[in-house]
Parts: C-alpha cells; structure tokens; sequence
C-alpha cells in the first residue's frame, strides 16, 4: 500500500503526495451524463436492482485534466486516468434518478454491469455527484515531471519541465 504525504505545491517533487486545493477549469466544461450540468468531473453511482452486489461507480470514459491551487499560493496540473480503479469519494448533495435502456448512448453505458454472463440491465437507480469549478478537492497520486515548453530548466542541459499529479485517489475536502 502506498502512502501519500500531505504536500503543498512549493514543496513538490516526483513521487507520491497528496494535495488540498480548490479545482480550477483547464479547458471545456465536461456535461454530466446523468443531469447534463457543466463540471470539471463526475461520478455516477448506480444501484443494480436485481443483483445489488453489481452496484457500479461510473467515471469520464477519457481522461481529465484540471488545476489546483492550494492554499500556498501554487497552481498544480492534475490528470485524473480513465480507470475504473480510481477511488473517488465526493460528497455533497447528488442528482438522482432511474435510468432506462435506449435513453441514450452515454446513459446506456451505465447499464452494464461489466461482468460476461450478465446482460445490460433494464433499468438502474443512479446518484450523479459532480466537481465544478473552486470545490475543494484532495487528491492523492503521483507526481511525474513532463518536458514542457511552458516548464522551468534547472540549467542549460535540463529540459524545461513542469510537475503533474497522475490521480490515484479523489475524495471532497474534510473527508477521512
């Protein structure tokens, strides 16, 4: 198990850490699946109505990338992977509603329960909760250098680079 220590953005170096900040946009909105609100990222939870042991977190299907500023002042670059193993805790008040087979393409997608035997459910019971721009967020991953022509050189051999969190973790700041 790998142990993320709590860091601010000066403090930074590759390896793992674990950072509180406020979320700021990086490019377009995403739009929910569920509600169709503008976010920076979501997650849908859904309840399998005949096999309960099958309910499902559901994520972007890309990747997504955003800042956050922590309260030092720093500005970090933050990739969240298209992974189904990320851990994602985000409070807060959801968006519910049952969803139906044939509604749309995005929303069919999170009626697959993902397992071979198993069909694609008729319905689903969904709980859409989403990031949108100054929430505050702790991620927890690791942090790579990238060459960047926006990044800094150590010297005149040294590429410039910038640091980046690759997310393995995501919970809604105050949560243990």
């Amino acid at each position: 198990m790998v142990v993320f220590p709590r860091r601010t953005v000066a403090d930074l170096l590759p390896g793992p850490a674990q950072i509180t900040g406020h979320v700021r946009a990086s490019g377009p909105l995403l739009p929910a699946p569920v509600s169709g609100r503008p976010c920076i990222y979501y997650q849908v939870l859904g309840q399998n109505h005949v096999r309960p042991w099958h309910d499902r977190p559901s994520y972007p299907p890309s990747d997504v990338r955003f800042w956050i500023d922590d309260d030092g002042g720093g500005r970090l670059w933050v990739l969240v992977p298209a992974s189904p193993s990320i851990e994602c805790t985000l409070t807060g008040e959801g968006f519910r509603r049952t969803i139906y087979a044939g509604e749309s393409p995005e929303l069919d997608r999170l009626l697959d329960p993902g397992g071979f035997p198993f069909a694609p459910d008729a319905y689903v019971k969904v709980e859409e909760r989403i990031v949108v721009e100054g929430d505050a967020l702790t991620i927890a991953g690791q942090v790579l250098e990238e060459i960047s022509a926006r990044g800094r050189a150590v010297n005149y051999r040294s590429p410039p680079v910038r640091l980046i969190l690759r997310a393995q973790a995501i919970r809604s700041a105050g949560d243990r």
